[in-house]
């Protein structure tokens, strides 16, 4: 029976029925999230930015680095940014995927000797073999700063401290030729910091101008002169995450060759844990050098005066140290700090200074 002037209960139960169904409808057939997809098979051309064919956001190396974590958040820094590995100095918890993992932040730690300080300290170790060259030098350390390019004004700053600083320079990027040929008219160091394939690709990208594991060797020489020909001041090259691509023999066998004829060194940044750039250089007589700490891992300026001192008692014990830091506020800070305070048996150089491992 119908109620002049009220709904019926049918009408009112066809309404909640039709609001019920359109809201499942909702439910079940909206879009999913992208999933991360599989390697991508086309090579990029020398200077571009491969785009993954899943649709996934790209994590270009360029975007701003994050900020500190709020409180009580985790300090591992996010890994679209930089995927490094830690070197012979620390070890990554067995939880994490080896190519997704930064170098451990140790924390500052005197092992007192007979005299209160100087002896070994057991979580360093050095380059298996010892390097000839360094006998009776003393202890050297260098100091690279990674990730130039985006920051004129930062790069500035670098260049402006009391200690010599070595510039790891991006390819293509808006200040690349500009930064360089400032960092040369001051004298400063400079090097091609060359994007590689990391092994979370293709959900984080290197950015342009880098090699990977699918291209023939012409094509990774071709992309490597291209960004070469860009900085003519370069000395030599790093790995700017790549930890896919430095495992890979074929593709570290490639990049030699054109080190070799241009009076290049290689720097691995140790972004893998079974690099294969050791044994390529080394067959193609190409000067090698390995990183040994990494500095800013977390962005917390005591920390990374914590991490300057690791690789100065690394450099006491082995001969030597190459420590890597980024662009960021916070290095600037520890290093101005450092600088200060810093052990006075360690004699500050450039890698040309320092000299390769072979």
């Amino acid at each position: 029976m119908v109620v002049p002037g009220r709904p019926s209960v049918a009408v009112l139960a066809g309404l909640a029925l039709a609001v019920s169904l359109a809201v499942l409808a909702v439910v079940l057939f909206r879009p999913f999230p992208p999933l991360p997809g599989g390697k991508a098979s086309s090579p990029a051309k020398a200077g571009e930015v491969r785009r993954p064919a899943s649709g996934a956001a790209k994590a270009d190396a360029a975007a701003p680095r994050p900020q500190p974590p709020a409180a009580g958040a985790s300090k591992q820094a996010d890994l679209p940014f930089e995927e490094h590995l830690a070197g012979r100095e620390s070890a990554p918890p067995p939880s994490t995927p080896a190519s997704e993992m930064r170098a451990l932040v140790q924390p500052s730690v005197t092992i007192p000797g007979a005299n209160g300080e100087g002896a070994a300290d057991p979580r360093l170790s050095g380059p298996v073999d010892p390097v000839p060259n360094d006998v009776g030098k003393g202890p050297r350390m260098v100091v690279v700063i990674d990730d130039i390019g985006d920051n004129p004004a930062m790069a500035t700053n670098l260049m402006e401290l009391p200690i010599p600083v070595t510039l790891a320079i991006l390819p293509h990027r808006p200040r690349t030729r500009a930064v360089a040929a400032q960092a040369a008219a001051r004298g400063i160091e400079v090097i091609l910091h060359q994007p590689m394939q990391p092994g979370s690709y293709p959900r984080v990208n290197p950015g342009p101008g880098a090699v990977f594991t699918d291209m023939d060797a012409a094509r990774i020489q071709a992309a490597l002169s291209e960004n070469l020909d860009e900085l003519p001041q370069a000395i030599g090259i790093n790995n700017h995450m790549g930890s896919e691509f430095t495992s890979n023999a074929a593709g570290m066998a490639a990049v030699m060759p054109v080190l070799k004829a241009r009076g290049l060194f290689f720097m691995d940044s140790v972004t893998s844990a079974v690099s294969a750039a050791p044994e390529a250089a080394r067959a193609a007589g190409v000067p090698f050098y390995r990183r040994a700490v990494f500095l800013d891992n977390v962005r917390n300026t005591r920390t990374i005066l914590g991490q300057l001192k690791t690789a100065d008692r690394h450099a006491i014990q082995h001969g030597r140290a190459i420590a890597i830091g980024h662009p960021d506020t916070e290095t600037l800070e520890a290093l101005k700090l450092w600088a200060k305070e810093r052990d006075p048996r360690i004699n500050l150089v450039t890698l040309r200074g320092l000299g390769p491992e072979f």
